[in-house]
Formats: structure tokens, sequence, C-alpha cells
């Protein structure tokens, strides 16, 4: 029977569904969203440890185009082109296909080592002249035709001609392998008239003027997927360039060219990137690229920004500090760490928007990225589709762009995946993590990565073990539904318990784990926060008090973003009478100096506390003592153990459990 303490029932909302939103507008990722949704290239279409393989991997895509005609009306689209491929074979092969679709193109002859060709609809298979082995490194040329299409992957008009391909666009513009789990170097020379600027991927090489013709020569030095092969020029353009003093090579800095339209202002961004080129790098590791740029567009690029790789593209006037931070931080997230199937787009989105909050609290600290964070989760909240952030449908056949690029999940949801690491990992882990997966050049830097591979870098930087995390956010849809319950118990001799009930009642979802904050006021005015993990549905938590408790919040500075949540007072009597010793993460951890393990006792007895190494060798005996049934803390000292992962263990008469302590 269930005992009640009181006839007032606590609702607790998530503060997600009573946040007043910002307008959407003023958000970059939500302009972000709202273009790539918008787009018209979706077509059913050595690596990081678990990248998709392919036949063969390309190394190279040098692009020789004729531009010169395309500036003036009647504004075509067509060019001449000459294209030369290099590839490594990694399965013996006589063959290759490439994705180049022919109501865009018409191939004219291929060479060096193709021989012969046959173009169908988006496929075209060259021949080779003999059969490659793995290991072999081809170059093949391809001359060939840009038909005088709106194909909406290479537009032309207004004295603007430039490119817009994610996500599978790239086949519209030249034959490739467009996928964004093979990235190649770039190399582009394109030929314009004199009045127009041209900007691409990596450094300007040189650019040749010879009467009223120039030559552009942009060369890639790093991996480019695809999807963020950018060519952006117009015919009188205004040119800004900014240095931006990298750490690393004080003396060489790093130019960032702002390319804008008569009438616009970019200075007050021209001031604000430095400043979250020194942010980012900070907390990602240094700006990853040679040079970065932003080039506003005209109105066929009508809505938000592209984060193609070292030259955003943004639609005119859009110099929103919002939109900026959101495509700049793409260039460590999407552009330095690519994505290596669709599936795993939520990292780059999810990045990308979170550090939009992260942008935020370098001047209004922790309370304005919250903020961010929040309407966020509100957005989501309101108008979840239903479907998880990590689909591995996706990473064979790319869905719809209403689908991949939705806004609530793709974009939202995802960045609140992120938000719930930190506060799961906590601050110290989190970010070294995330520095650590951002700067590892073995695995990830100027390659890709899928979401197993970000798990095992987090795991493996932090010593934590996250699978129940990646498991059940990021992988189930929707979010947990609390119904729970909790009571205070007069023991006598001025003791108290607090009975704390956990209850996910999601019909639509499995459970989902994740630490729990209980603030619990008493009647001298007191209050403390009680941490510990949930792993499963209806567990119950018991804590014992040497003063009387008088209010109890859950999760009351709505850290698990994410959820709705009820809290009433009165538990069974059932739950209440199972009560069961527990062990409790200690804290801090990762500890340097002094760290506290908490731990509750359903019976008076013998406790015993080990604490051990990796390996399981006994360290030394933390406990061995006569406790009462209640709650107890045990403080210790690790500053002269060597930093690493360590396991302290408790046992009590039929109850035995063990934590991980890591000491730094």
């Amino acid at each position: 029977m269930k005992k009640l303490f009181t006839l007032t029932t606590l609702i607790l909302f998530a503060a997600a569904l009573v946040i007043g939103q910002t307008d959407l507008t003023d958000k970059g990722a939500y302009q972000c969203s709202h273009k790539k949704a918008h787009s018209k290239n979706h077509l059913n279409a050595l690596k990081s440890p678990n990248t998709p393989r392919h036949t063969f991997d390309v190394l190279n895509y040098s692009l020789n185009f004729d531009l010169y005609n395309n500036f003036d009306s009647p504004y075509p689209q067509s060019y001449d082109a000459n294209e030369v491929i290099t590839f490594r074979v990694d399965t013996a092969l006589n063959m290759i296909k490439l994705n180049a679709l022919n109501s865009s193109m018409d191939i004219i002859s291929v060479g060096m080592a193709g021989t012969d060709f046959l173009h169908t609809q988006d496929t075209l298979t060259i021949t080779l002249d003999r059969e490659y082995l793995p290991g072999e490194v081809v170059d093949v040329s391809i001359d060939y035709y840009h038909k005088n299409v709106e194909d909406n992957g290479v537009y032309a008009n207004g004295g603007f001609l430039f490119t817009d391909f994610e996500p599978e666009g790239a086949r519209k513009c030249f034959p490739c392998y467009d996928r964004p789990s093979d990235k190649a170097t770039t190399e582009l020379i394109a030929k314009v008239p004199s009045n127009v600027l041209l900007g691409s991927n990596g450094r300007l090489a040189d650019s040749t003027t010879i009467a009223d013709t120039t030559w552009f020569h942009w060369i890639s030095r790093d991996p480019v997927p695809t999807y963020l092969v950018v060519i952006s020029a117009k015919k009188n353009w205004n040119l800004d360039i900014v240095y931006w003093d990298r750490p690393s090579t004080p003396g060489d800095p790093m130019p960032i060219r702002f390319y804008y339209n008569d009438g616009e202002n970019p200075s007050s961004m021209e001031q604000k990137v430095p400043l979250m080129a020194d942010w980012y790098s900070q907390h990602y590791g240094e700006h990853p690229f040679e040079k970065d740029g932003f080039a506003a567009l005209n109105n066929e690029f009508s809505w938000g920004g592209m984060e193609n790789q070292t030259l955003t593209s943004l639609c005119p006037g859009c110099w929103s500090e919002s939109l900026i931070c959101h495509e700049f931080a793409h260039q460590w997230f999407g552009d330095a760490i690519s994505p290596g199937t669709w599936a795993d787009l939520w990292l780059n989105e999810g990045f990308a928007t979170w550090s939009e909050s992260l942008w935020w609290e370098m001047d209004g600290g922790y309370a304005a990225y919250k903020s961010d964070v929040l309407n966020n989760a509100s957005y989501y909240m309101s108008s979840n589709p239903g479907w998880p952030v990590y689909n591995p449908e996706w990473a064979e056949n790319t869905p719809g762009n209403n689908t991949l690029f939705n806004y609530a999940i793709t974009y939202c949801k995802s960045s609140c995946m992120l938000h719930l690491l930190r506060y799961s990992m906590g601050d110290e882990l989190f970010f070294q993590a995330i520095y650590d997966y951002a700067t590892d050049t073995i695995n990830f830097r100027y390659k890709n990565a899928v979401t197993e591979d970000f798990q095992a870098k987090l795991e493996a930087s932090s010593g934590l073990e996250l699978g129940w995390f990646f498991e059940s956010w990021v992988k189930e849809p929707n979010h947990p539904i609390y119904a729970n319950e909790y009571s205070f118990a007069d023991l006598g001799n001025g003791t108290w318990n607090v009975n704390f009930l956990v209850n996910q009642v999601q019909a639509n979802a499995p459970f989902f784990p994740i630490p729990i904050e209980l603030t619990i006021f008493f009647m001298d005015g007191s209050d403390t926060v009680v941490r510990t993990m949930n792993n499963e549905n209806q567990e119950f938590f018991w804590f014992n008090f040497n003063k009387q408790p008088v209010s109890l919040f859950f999760d009351k500075n709505n850290e698990i973003v994410i959820k709705q949540a009820t809290l009433a007072v009165g538990i069974d009597e059932e739950h209440i009478g199972s009560q069961t010793s527990r062990l409790d993460q200690n804290y801090p951890n990762p500890a340097d100096a002094e760290t506290t393990i908490s731990y509750a006792l359903a019976d008076d007895g013998l406790v015993s506390i080990g604490l051990y190494d990796i390996s399981g060798k006994k360290i030394r005996d933390l406990l061995q003592t006569k406790k009462q049934k209640g709650t107890h803390a045990l403080t210790f000292d690790v500053s002269g153990f060597p930093a690493g992962i360590y396991y302290y263990s408790m046992h009590i008469a039929g109850f035995t459990a063990t934590k991980k302590l890591i000491v730094q």
C-alpha cells in the first residue's frame, strides 16, 4: 500500500518545455538546417578505424575549368572542364565507377590509365588499361562538358558562379566518388574574366592575369570530402583579408578571407572570427587548415550557410554572429573530422550547434551556455518527429534532405547529446576527451569518424565506459518521461532517511540511464546535492541524514535537458522495505589530491573497501570496520599515486560492488 505523506504532487516539467524560444532566424544552427533541408542535392546514393572501405581510395582531384563566359548575361551554367583523378587501388580491379550525373554533364573522352567509358544516369564506368593490384596508384583523365542546365549544384546568375553540394551534389559538377567517407586533396585551376574574384578550398597557390583573363590556382593539401569542395566567384566582388596568429607558428599568421557584396559590412565578424579561432582552438586544438574564409553569395543561396572546407558560403548579408560561429565550428567537426557515413551526420551538426552554446559561454559564462542549450532542447521537445540522432539505415541509404537535416533531431537533439555527455562525464574529463578526439591526427583529424569511433575515443581518453549512453540516448528515439516518487522517514534519535524511487514511464522508447542529482533542503536551512548513477528503471535509492529534510527536488538545475518529469510525495512500502547497500562514484573523479567515496549500508555489519590497480592487485585497504546502517563517506588522499585507472571495491555480507577511480 502506498503511504502518502502529503496530498501535494509536485509537477516538475523540464525547463526545456517552458523556456521561451528565441527567434529561430537568429540561430546559426536553424539557418544552416533550413538551407540544407531545402537543398536540391539529395541523390540516393588511409581511413579512420570504422570508416567504410571501397574498392579504391581517391587521393586527389585535379580540376581545370574554363569559366570565362559564365559571368555575363545570359549567365550560362555550361563550361568546358578537364579532370585528373588519382586513386589508390584497394581491391584488384580493371575498371572504376564514379558518380557523374548525365543530366548535368557530357563525358567527351578519358585518358591516361582510362581507355574507354560508359556513362549512364548517375554512373560513369571507366575501363582501365589493365588490371591494377592493391596498393598501386593510378591516374585517369576525363574531358567533359557541363551542360547549360540548372542542376542545383552549379549556379550561375547575375555575375556570380558558385557551387553547393551537400549531401551528394558534387557529381553534378565533376566526376567523383561522391560519398563522405572518401576524402581527397584537391587542385583547381579556373579561367575567369580579370574582374572576377574566385575562391576555393585550401590556399591560393597563385593567380595569373593576362589582359582580360585571370587564372586562379587553388590547392588543398588537406583531404576534402566531395560535398565540401567549393567554387565561389563573382564579378567586382569585395575582399577583405584579416590574419589570425597561430599559437604554433608565431610570425606566420593564417589568412581569413571575407568576400562580400556591395552594401554589406562584415567588419564586426572580421573582429569576432579571430576570437572564435582562439576559443575553439583552446577547446578543439588549433585551427586545422592553412586558411579560412567566408563568401556572401546571391539570392540563389537564399538561407543560412554551408561549411565548405576553408571557405564557408553565406546567404547575402548574412554576417550574423550565431551563423558564423556555427559554420566556423564545422571546420573542426565536419571538415577536419568528416562523417564516415550520413548516419553520423549528428556529429557534424550536433557539434556545430553545441559550439554555438559554447561560444556564448566565453563571455556569458555557464548561464549563457545553458540558456542556449535549453533553447535547443525546447525546440526538440516541441517538434520531435520520433527518430534517433543515429539511424544506421542512413549509412547505406541517404534519406531525403528534410529528414537528414531535420532541425529538431540533427541539430537540436544532437547538440543536447553533447551537453548530456558533458553533464555525465564532468567538465574535466569531457573537455579533455573532446580535445583528444579533435586533435587525433592518427585516426580522425583530416580523416573520418563514425559514431562507434567517437564513443571509443571518449572512452579511451576518459577511462569511462559509455556504452550505456550511446546505446540509449544516441541510438534510441525520444526521451525519458519520469514519474518519480520520494518520501522522508523519521528513524528517531535525530536521524532521517530520504527515500527516492526513479520511475520512467515512456512507452515509445526504452529506459534511459543517466546520473541523477537530488537537491535536499533541511529544517536548519542547509541543503545538499546528492548525485548517483541511475542504471535501471524502478531503481530505489535511500540516504541517511542526521537532520530533518523538508523538501526535495529532482534535477533542480535541469541538466537532463530533454525529459518530462513529475515528482510525487509517497512511495510504496514494498520499495522502502527493499533497501539495499550501495556504493557511489567517488568525487571528484578524476582526482589529483583528496577524493571522497560515499556508500550506504542496508544493515549494521563489517564493511571493507579496498583499492586495486588495473591488473587487479590490491594496493591498499581503505576501510575495514563495523559500521551502522545508513549513509557514510570515506575521504582519502591519492596525490602520491601514479596517474592512471584504479578500482575500489566494497564488500559487506551479501553485497559487493566495484567502481572505477581515475588519478591524474
